[in-house]
């Protein structure tokens, strides 16, 4: 109808057609979770290690996330992760030819229990105190209150499934803010029974100690020293009475040695006084 020819367009071309939501190959993302560091992406490789939400990462992805400031994680400190103990499955082949069925269900990793594959299409746990993995049919085929694969005890909460469901994340997060909150309150604990130890022991410390005006000075030590010295000299003097009297002899035998007349003798008048006789 237009002066210029040109085709009007219709209703229907009018109306945007919605896309179709993009369908997951399960496959893929399977294997993206179960054999690829959550982290860097890079193909797992031992040590492997496994936060409190049950994800696996490369012991090099978590050491270069803690260094990087920069990238925000709930991984805050090395005591955050755990390395897994894992048990190799003898019949994987890593290699992929192009002409060779791709099995995705097949892991480098096994149950040391009961055998099943690690690869997702069986839930694993490992626990926490020990860091073994298990499928979690063989913790229900075989029950234990210890690892099966080495002995350590079992405690319900230290039981982390690995790359489980959006519903088992969620419960291992809450699980995860109250053993943080315990172990913040624990510290806080701690510390108050620590200051109060010391302070009870600067008490006792500041009443032991003499106060400054009980102190005796040195002036007065020293008077008093002198003065029992002085007690103690009289007393060895007047409490031997014998002692100085053959002192006292001694001292007379010595003068006869160089005296002939040394007893007292009565001197005569001065008038008749002869000092040749007397």
């Amino acid at each position: 109808m237009g002066g210029d020819g040109g085709s009007i367009p219709t209703r229907c071309e009018l109306v945007k057609l919605k896309k179709a939501a993009e369908v997951k190959n399960k496959d893929q993302h399977m294997v993206g979770k179960w054999q690829h560091c959550a982290l860097s992406g890079q193909t797992l490789a031992k040590p492997i290690m496994s936060c409190r939400l049950g994800r696996l990462y490369n012991k090099e992805a978590v050491i270069e996330t803690l260094l990087d400031k920069s990238i925000k994680s709930h991984i805050k400190k090395l005591s955050d992760v755990v390395e897994l103990k894992l048990t190799d499955n003898a019949v994987y082949n890593s290699e992929i030819k192009a002409d060779l069925y791709i099995d995705h269900y097949s892991a480098p990793f096994v149950c040391p229990v009961i055998g099943l594959e690690m690869s997702g299409r069986y839930r694993f746990i490992y626990n926490w105190s020990c860091g073994c993995a298990i499928s979690e049919r063989a913790t229900i085929e075989i029950p234990s209150e210890t690892c099966h694969k080495c002995g350590t005890p079992i405690v319900k909460e230290d039981l982390i499934i690995i790359n489980g469901t959006e519903e088992d994340i969620v419960k291992l997060t809450e699980q995860m803010k109250r053993r943080k909150e315990e172990s913040k309150k624990g510290k806080k604990s701690k510390n108050h029974v620590v200051s109060e130890a010391t302070s009870k022991d600067k008490l006792s410390v500041n009443n032991d100690e003499p106060a400054a005006d009980d102190k005796p000075s040195k002036n007065k030590r020293h008077n008093i020293q002198d003065g029992n010295d002085k007690q103690h000299k009289k007393t060895k003097v007047s409490s031997d009475p014998k002692e100085s009297k053959n002192k006292f002899e001694d001292t007379n035998s010595y003068k006869k040695l160089f005296h002939k007349n040394c007893e007292k003798k009565e001197k005569a008048h001065w008038v008749t006084y002869n000092p040749y006789y007397n």
